[in-house]
């Protein structure tokens, strides 16, 4: 629709009227002689500011001067995101965004200007990437807040944010954010593509554009980062990454990553050297716990027995006299009521879930053990395993382990401990052949880079100034020798 301003005001109306279905929300303001039209939606605008901004002023300018331009009219009206519209495509986009319309009969143009009361909320500490030591700060549903976050801590004029609007009716704000002289340019590249090519009717939340700009969207792996913490954000721009941002979403999206990030928190930086080595070779034991225990108790005491001490599989055996079920059937019902309160716990307001899964862990557990249901042993497999999966800090990649576990077990429960070889080394492969903008998720594993596995279990020292080469950064250095780059 590339249709003029029409100079008359009432046929100005109608347009408008007739581009948006007359919808409910909007309304017209006119000062006393009509000549002036001011369009604005109600669900946007407040029509106190309306009054205030527009409408008082205009009847002021009116009561001194019967005749008037635009030179007499914008001095005295609001200033905040002014903008002349020659279409009424671009008017009526504008309108949709929040923004009033000012029309002056006679004109073939419009001001507009932003007057969007948007919902704000103040900043809470993270839900789920909760930390002891480290900002209690987490991203907000407004993309200029999250925004300012990031600004507010890298205050340098290589910091590149992008725009885009992504959906043929949503036209929802997406934001890439970057150091310009840090990142990939051909990772850059390849996010200003992907988000180009997206073609949909509306994006509700960030977990759309992670679908789409993923390098293979069917992996259970997750080829993108997402995060609520403003922190991790800072940090990953620092580091070469690219932050897409999403208006209405309080995740935002780091590209690209691989298998050690998602296993690393913020605070293993906060720490002490030590201290955050200790606690990132914990979190990846409690991964490989929660992972392989249940697939290698059913492997060793379903179908490869005769591998164990005589007395340990006496014992296990011994426990499950009077159990109703084969092993695998017992372990796959305790981690199936696993997920059921797992899930269950998401819904159910944060004091009753609390309270209500200790209770009704405790009191099934035992009532399933007495009668007759499952073995202590199987139980505390199961209990030894869900404390385990919560051990890592984000929630994507325990997800995929969580649907990964109870296919292991299935193939151990059929194949035992040559079948659970056989079925790691086809993750492996399949985790092998991933890519996430161009860079290994397997990173520095695979390809082998010697330089970068001092930062993957172990955790690279704050004073080493050598940034992380497999994100394939433009400026390899965090600062320069002594007193650091000269602020640009």
């Amino acid at each position: 629709m590339t249709e003029p301003i029409p100079s008359q005001s009432l046929e100005f109306r109608r347009l408008i009227e007739d581009a948006l279905n007359d919808p409910y929300d909007l309304e017209f303001e006119s000062p006393v002689d009509g000549k002036i039209s001011i369009a604005f939606l109600t669900s946007f605008a407040n029509k106190k500011d309306i009054q205030a901004n527009f409408l008082a002023p205009l009847g002021r300018l009116l009561a001194e001067k019967r005749n008037y331009t635009w030179k007499d009219i914008l001095p005295v009206i609001s200033e905040q995101g002014r903008k002349i519209r020659e279409s009424l495509d671009e008017a009526v986009n504008d309108l949709l965004e929040g923004y009033t319309l000012v029309h002056l009969a006679g004109s073939n143009f419009i001001y507009t200007f932003d007057t969007h009361e948007r919902v704000k909320r103040e900043p809470t500490a993270p839900l789920i990437e909760r930390t002891i030591h480290g900002p209690k700060l987490s991203l907000l549903e407004d993309i200029k807040q999250n925004i300012l976050l990031i600004r507010e801590r890298i205050k340098n004029r290589q910091l590149k944010i992008e725009g885009i609007k992504i959906g043929a009716r949503s036209r929802t704000k997406v934001a890439a954010i970057y150091l310009q002289d840090v990142a990939s340019p051909l990772v850059v590249q390849k996010v200003h593509e992907r988000l180009g090519k997206i073609s949909i009717d509306g994006i509700v939340d960030s977990g759309y554009i992670e679908q789409y700009i993923s390098d293979n969207p069917l992996s259970l792996f997750p080829l993108t980062q997402s995060t609520e913490r403003p922190d991790k954000l800072i940090a990953a721009v620092l580091e070469g990454r690219i932050v897409i941002l999403v208006d209405g979403s309080s995740n935002g999206i780091i590209v690209p990553v691989t298998v050690n990030e998602l296993y690393q928190s913020s605070e293993d930086y906060y720490f002490p050297f030590w201290f955050g080595v200790f606690l990132r070779a914990f979190r990846i034991i409690g991964n490989v716990i929660a992972v392989l225990l249940p697939s290698v108790y059913v492997a060793l005491f379903a179908v490869n027995a005769s591998l164990l001490p005589i007395r340990m599989a006496l014992t296990v055996s011994g426990g499950r006299i009077g159990v109703a079920f084969p092993l695998v059937v017992e372990l796959l019902f305790m981690e199936f009521v696993v997920e059921l309160f797992r899930e269950g716990s998401l819904r159910l307001p944060t004091t009753v879930s609390q309270t209500l899964g200790v209770a009704s862990g405790v009191i099934l557990g035992l009532a399933a053990v007495n009668a007759g249901m499952v073995s202590n042993a199987t139980l505390v497999v199961t209990i030894i395993t869900a404390i385990a999966s919560y051990s890592g800090p984000n929630y994507e990649i325990g997800l995929s382990w969580r649907i990964l576990r109870f296919s292991l077990i299935l193939i151990a429960a059929a194949f035992g401990l040559y079948g659970l070889t056989i079925g790691g080394l086809v993750i492996l492969g399949h985790a092998a052949i991933q890519d996430s903008f161009g860079i290994s998720f397997l990173s520095p594993w695979a390809p082998i880079l010697p330089k970068e596995l001092i930062d993957t279990i172990f955790r690279r020292p704050l004073w080493m100034r050598r940034r992380l080469q497999i994100y394939q950064p433009v400026d390899e250095y965090r600062a320069a020798k002594k007193g650091g780059k000269k602020d640009e």
